[in-house]
Order: structure tokens, then C-alpha cells, then sequence
């Protein structure tokens, strides 16, 4: 048996590997090689090696202009991810039985500091259309965001935000306090009325955050908003 020390460091090439094609994913154009790496801070040599072997198992291709984009394994892996998550499956199945005339309906989770939404469908849209959501977003923007955040206890709080700009952390204490508080986040416009308001659920263990967005809600109606998003999660929860 060798006598090597083991070490839990991750293998940064996998990981460099994943956020080429995260990145891919999330771009709404195709990326050519120099683009890519200054989205990451990688040199170019390393990016085209990891975009060739992306394009080689299928997880990238390249358009006529040679700039990469998602390859066909983006659509085997959607439709495995749907089947091993029962996150997902609930959230979606919930969502889509629910349509609004005057908001935004939103499901999403938290990855790192950013919220991805599973689900976002605008007022008037078809349900089915709020499938797949919208880019990445970051969570101090986000009521879904700061209500996942503040899911987190003080010490994970605060290595998830430690790189965040003085304007992302403004307030964020308080705001955080107040969500523990009361149970759920909330965001207001400029005249003051409530325009977002965000819940935590959680499916086996993997939390999400619901949210109700572009309204106009005054603090007496909050309570009543509130419940609704209550009522979803409990459907949520019990679908699973």
C-alpha cells in the first residue's frame, strides 16, 4: 500500500471543466475560446483543451463562426436530472397547475451565491412556459435568493457572501434577521409597496425558495399573500 498522504483538494481540472460548460449553458450566444477565458480567469491554452474534450463527449459543440456552444448531452442530462429529482418533479407539477393574471410565479435554487430558476412564469404566460426558467441571477437581487440565504447558519452565511461588493452586502444583516424572524423575504419598489415576496420549501432534503414577484402589494394585504405562498409549498411538500 503506498505510503502517499491522501488529500481532499478537488481536482481542478474537472472543476474548470464544469464551469466551461456551465458557462456555455448560461451564455445566450455561442463563446469562442477568448471570451470564455476571460469569463473565467482561465488562460485561453487550458479553455481550448477543455472545450475539445467537452466537444468530444458531447457536452459542447462548435457553430460555423467555430464558437462553442451546448452540445446534444445538455438534453440527456435535462431529462435525467428531471428524473432524479423530486424537487424538481414537485415544484414543476405544483407550478404549472397555477396560473396568474397579475404575477410573476417563480421556484428556484440556490447554487453558490446565485439563484437558478427551475420555474419562472410570467403573468398571463401559459404555465407550461415557465419551464426552465430564467439565467442565473444573484442572490442579492433575489427575494428567492435572501430567503435561501437566510436558511444558512451565521458561518456558511458568511463564506457564501465573503466576495460580494459593499452594495450586494448593504443591509444584508438586517434583511437576513428579518426573514429568520418572520418566515419569509420580501423586496419593495421605490414608492414602498411590496414587489416580491419569497418562501423556503424543501423535497427530500434539497431546499427552494417560491416566490410571488412583480406585484404592487401594500402591507395589509401582505399576510393574504403570504398565505398563498404557503398553500404551494404545502402542495409542493405533499406531492413529494
Amino acid at each position: 500500500m503506498s505510503d502517499k498522504p491522501q488529500t481532499s483538494q478537488p481536482n481542478q481540472s474537472l472543476v474548470d471543466g464544469i464551469r466551461c460548460f456551465q458557462e456555455l449553458t448560461t451564455s445566450d450566444h455561442p463563446l469562442g475560446t477568448k471570451e470564455l477565458a476571460e469569463r473565467l480567469g482561465i488562460n485561453m491554452i487550458k479553455v481550448n483543451r477543455l472545450l475539445r474534450t467537452l466537444k468530444a463527449i458531447g457536452m459542447a459543440e462548435q457553430n460555423q463562426q467555430k464558437k462553442y456552444l451546448p452540445g446534444p448531452v445538455v438534453h440527456v442530462l435535462a431529462a435525467q436530472s428531471f428524473h432524479s429529482s423530486a424537487l424538481f418533479r414537485a415544484a414543476t407539477h405544483v407550478a404549472i397547475g397555477h396560473a396568474y393574471d397579475d404575477r410573476t410565479l417563480a421556484i428556484g435554487i440556490l447554487w453558490k451565491d446565485a439563484v437558478v430558476y427551475m420555474y419562472h412564469a410570467l403573468a398571463h404566460q401559459n404555465p407550461a412556459e415557465g419551464l426552465g426558467g430564467y439565467h442565473l441571477y444573484h442572490a442579492s437581487q433575489s427575494s428567492i435568493g435572501k430567503a435561501l440565504l437566510a436558511e444558512m447558519d451565521d458561518d456558511a452565511l458568511a463564506l457564501c457572501t465573503a466576495d460580494w461588493s459593499e452594495d450586494a452586502r448593504a443591509g444584508l444583516a438586517d434583511t437576513i434577521a428579518a426573514i429568520r424572524r418572520n418566515g419569509y423575504a420580501c423586496q419593495r419598489d421605490a414608492a414602498g409597496r411590496i414587489n416580491n415576496i419569497a418562501a423556503t420549501f424543501s423535497v427530500g432534503g434539497a431546499k427552494a425558495g417560491i416566490a410571488f414577484t412583480d406585484i404592487a402589494v401594500e402591507d395589509s394585504a401582505l399576510e393574504s399573500y403570504v398565505g398563498e405562498l404557503k398553500t404551494l409549498i404545502r402542495e409542493i411538500e405533499s406531492y413529494a
